[in-house]
């Protein structure tokens, strides 16, 4: 890249640019647009931004809100400490031991893999690529065949 011919070009497109002058928008898109800009006060309350909404109700709103944080706060620190840790230290022993079995299962495919080798791996995923492969063609051919329109239609 040349940055001379860059700036040369860069300032004969500004000098055509400003040659043309100042451009109006056509009468009907104007109206159109001023039309969209009038109906948008008009939009009942409930639609228009929260800073929006009358007083009241931004009150309400908020006051529901803080009092709905204050009881999700509230419901977890009763799971995590109160008489219902017995059922939720359960829970988490459940899943502790789907962990570990699913960490036994990942192993157990490790040492798999390691056994097998590169050349059986490898021609397993070119196996699994060419039936991939069929299965799209297969497919496209038959939505292609489904789509076609029929050449000898029975009219009754």
């Amino acid at each position: 890249m040349n940055p001379h011919y860059e700036k040369e070009l860069e300032a004969r497109i500004r000098r055509e640019l400003d040659a043309l002058g100042e451009l109006s928008a056509p009468p009907a898109l104007a109206n159109r647009i001023m039309g969209v800009i009038a109906k948008r006060p008009a939009a009942p309350w409930y639609r228009q931004s929260w800073t929006a909404w009358p007083f009241g109700l931004r009150m309400a709103s908020l006051a529901g809100l803080v009092l709905l944080f204050t009881g999700l706060c509230f419901a977890g620190w009763e799971l995590m400490h109160g008489a219902t840790g017995q059922w939720v230290g359960g829970r988490f022993a459940d899943a502790g031991a789907l962990w570990r079995t699913l960490g036994v299962l990942v192993d157990t495919a490790a040492s798999l893999v390691r056994q097998l080798g590169n050349g059986v791996i490898m021609a397993g995923m070119a196996l699994m690529f060419a039936a991939w492969v069929m299965c799209f063609g297969l497919g496209t051919v038959f939505v292609r065949l489904a789509m076609r329109p029929s050449m000898n239609r029975i009219s009754i």
